[in-house]
């Protein structure tokens, strides 16, 4: 059979859609997030730095595979509870950790390679190793989906992600690009309007934080929707 196209305005379309019903639980999962983001606006003092090193490599990747598995179980029509969302995140903690960070891991080491050669490579070739970056990342992003949603093991997450995304690349970077036009730039434009109205440091960090929180389910929602679309389309080839 042949491979169907996917509208990413479909996919958008859809979004909005079907966010409504799901979208006051997936801000209760990443409630903590925003707490985190305020109190480092009040400040921490000392207790900063491991707060902040816990938050990156450990409660972003557990909230996120929350969010993640909150949406897919419900957009597929099976019943979940955001204490099921958080035991399944839990269980797949160190796989989500992984899979969240190694794409990651793979941009962060392209660019120290890049800032340590900077002085001896043509600048092709530094455009070329950050579009190779960007790449992989776009053929990995998935890996977390896999893991929290089929409970596989890291190995065949990025495996499946991999294959997934194959000979998508100019759709996945459609695709992001829409959901930040869509959701990142109206937050940017009501921060702009609201911070210079307060004229205070500590409360646009404030309003940064709680849109950036308010968008957080959106852009999650038409992830899950695109990863759907994938799956579906990947199953009428054969």
């Amino acid at each position: 059979m042949i491979d169907q196209p996917i509208s990413v305005i479909y996919v958008l379309r859809e979004t909005f859609v079907k966010m409504g019903a799901i979208y006051a639980p997936l801000l209760i999962i990443n409630s903590p997030s925003l707490i985190i983001m305020l109190l480092n606006s009040f400040g921490l003092g000392s207790a900063a730095i491991p707060l902040n090193i816990i938050y990156l490599f450990v409660l972003i990747p557990f909230l996120s595979g929350a969010m993640i598995f909150y949406s897919y179980r419900s957009l597929t029509g099976n019943q979940v509870t955001v204490s099921e969302a958080f035991n399944q995140a839990n269980r797949r903690l160190l796989q989500l950790i992984f899979a969240y960070f190694i794409p990651l891991g793979l941009i962060l080491a392209g660019i120290i390679g890049i800032m340590l050669f900077r002085l001896f490579l043509p600048g092709l070739i530094l455009l070329l190793i950050e579009i190779l970056g960007c790449y992989i990342l776009s053929r990995l992003m998935f890996s977390s989906y896999v893991t929290v949603i089929n409970n596989s093991s890291l190995q065949d997450s990025l495996n499946s992600s991999w294959k997934l995304t194959q000979g998508r690349w100019w759709l996945l970077f459609r695709a992001n690009f829409l959901i930040s036009i869509v959701a990142l730039v109206p937050a940017i434009l009501i921060f702009g309007l609201i911070g210079s109205r307060l004229g205070n440091s500590l409360a646009s960090q404030m309003v940064s934080n709680l849109l950036g929180f308010l968008v957080g389910p959106l852009i999650t929602v038409y992830m899950v929707l695109l990863y759907q679309e994938l799956l579906e389309s990947a199953a009428t080839i054969e």
